[in-house]
């Protein structure tokens, strides 16, 4: 599923106990609800970051270099979305979610632009909404996976 192909992806978090965080230079904030984190993968290991992600989502691998690390630390990831591209078109994405979308943390995920966030809350009544704006995006068709069957909560990744 992830291998050096790059692109830009977005990473569908839910956090289910509310928690203060304060990540890197980022002022702290409470988390708690939907997610989604935009991001890039245009260095060599392409797509293999997400799978970097989700490990760090599922615990099997800990500590974090990017803000999203820290947040998948509390987070589950519920579905990826995949944009092979070599186009550098994270922050175009970011900006157009932003139009219908909350940016509850300034500067999360976007150190590195001028971009407010890379990271977006919602409600459930606008999933369908990141559907409509994921597949209209741009000419390139994502790829879409659903992990909510497939995935750990954070009581069961303690316990077990």
């Amino acid at each position: 599923m992830f291998d050096n192909t790059e692109g830009i992806y977005a990473l569908e978090i839910v956090v289910t106990e509310s928690t203060n965080l304060a990540i890197g230079s980022l002022r702290a904030n409470k988390y708690e609800g939907d997610y989604l984190y935009v991001g890039s993968a245009h260095d060599p290991s392409g797509f293999q970051r997400v799978a970097r992600h989700l490990q760090i989502a599922s615990g099997a691998k800990t500590g974090g270099h990017w803000h999203i690390d820290h947040l998948l630390e509390i987070g589950d990831v519920q579905g990826v979305w995949l944009l092979p591209t070599q186009q550098d078109l994270e922050c175009k994405l970011a900006r157009r979610l932003a139009r219908s979308l909350v940016q509850p943390v300034e500067g999360f995920g976007s150190s590195d632009c001028d971009c407010y966030s890379h990271l977006f809350s919602y409600s459930d009544q606008q999933a369908s909404e990141i559907v409509t704006i994921m597949v209209s995006f741009s000419s390139i068709r994502p790829v879409h996976f659903d992990l909510t069957s497939a995935i750990l909560t954070r009581s069961m990744k303690r316990s077990g």
